[in-house]
């Protein structure tokens, strides 16, 4: 079943490690007190607006750009799927993260959500991203210590995917870090609510937004000052 997305990472896959792929860390069982049902609400970019973040990448065979334009949603809505897809627009060959929402019936966003980037990238990258990120936190989290309760790894391999003898060459063209926030980060439910792929000096990686959500209880459901 569906089950909130608390990590991301982007991963080299195959024999040869030469595929792309992305890897998702969610709850390992969905907590009573959250519902989810599918996200309908699909809004279509303008081709003219969504090219300007179409940035070429010279290092890949089966791409020829990357789109860094943010995926998210509404407010209600959280990530619990993902997946890379290679779409060719005339001589383009453009990779794009695609994310499954689900709406979360009985919780709200508490804060105004976050964004994060890897603690491995100092700078901003070309003109487009820079443009974009300057509304992004990059600041590094540094996570509080997790309590021996809370089981927040689903991954076939927790302590990360098996790493190859020989390191990979096209590894210095990805970011590999896991972007990860859960019920141990203070102050408390943080889940992944939006992504972006991210493009610095040929290297691609992950920018990840979080939201803190609440539960809200009966009373909190007739409050004529609710905000959604």
């Amino acid at each position: 079943g569906k089950r909130p997305v608390t990590g991301l990472r982007l991963f080299l896959e195959g024999q040869k490690s030469n595929k792309l792929a992305i890897h998702l860390q969610h709850l390992c069982s969905l907590p009573q007190i959250i519902q989810l049902e599918d996200d309908t609400y699909n809004p279509q970019t303008p081709e003219a607006e969504i090219r300007k973040y179409y940035e070429p990448i010279g290092s890949w065979k089966r791409f020829s750009h990357v789109c860094t334009a943010p995926v998210d949603s509404d407010d209600s809505s959280i990530v619990t799927g993902a997946q890379l897809e290679v779409v060719s627009h005339g001589f383009k060959k453009i990779l794009f993260l695609r994310l499954h929402f689900s709406k979360v019936c009985n919780a709200t966003s508490v804060k105004n959500p976050e964004w994060d980037g890897s603690p491995n990238l100092g700078q901003k990258s070309g003109l487009i991203s820079t443009l974009i990120s300057t509304h992004f936190s990059t600041a590094a989290l540094k996570p509080a210590p997790r309590p021996a309760e809370v089981n927040i790894n689903s991954a076939v391999y927790p302590g990360g995917p098996p790493v190859p003898v020989q390191t990979p060459k096209l590894l210095r063209f990805v970011d590999t870090t896991e972007m990860l926030r859960g019920p141990q980060d203070l102050p408390g439910y943080w889940v992944v609510s939006g992504a972006k792929l991210h493009l610095e000096r040929g290297k691609i990686s992950l920018r990840v937004k979080y939201s803190l959500l609440t539960v809200n209880s009966p009373d909190d459901e007739f409050s004529p000052d609710e905000e959604f």
